[in-house]
């Protein structure tokens, strides 16, 4: 597998998390409920999930199109990828864990 399609792999994996996380957490802020301070939390953590998706998509976007990209410039670049992906896998399996044991 090239490096290209492992940074594509990883951000479609983070595209995914991401906007699972951000649904969960925008059905969240529409049910209520919550104290001001965590639907102000809720709030933060659906700008920052849609965000992070949205980020993956444009760079699958750009992988795709000129191989002369500056986001497709070296291999290292797929390495940096796994962060975005591990802290979006975190927070759905946060997500996950407190809906298991409800």
């Amino acid at each position: 597998m090239g490096w290209r399609t492992m940074a594509a792999a990883l951000d479609a994996g983070t595209a995914v998390c991401s906007g699972l996380n951000a649904a969960y957490f925008f059905d969240r802020l529409l049910s209520g409920g919550d104290a001001r301070a965590r639907r102000v939390a809720v709030f933060v953590l659906t700008i920052v999930s849609f965000g992070t998706m949205i980020e993956a998509l444009a760079l699958i976007a750009s992988a795709g199109g000129s191989h002369d990209a500056p986001v497709a410039a070296s291999a290292g670049w797929a390495m940096v990828r796994v962060l975005p992906l591990a802290g979006s896998a975190g927070i759905s399996a946060l997500i996950a864990r407190g809906a298991w044991f409800r």
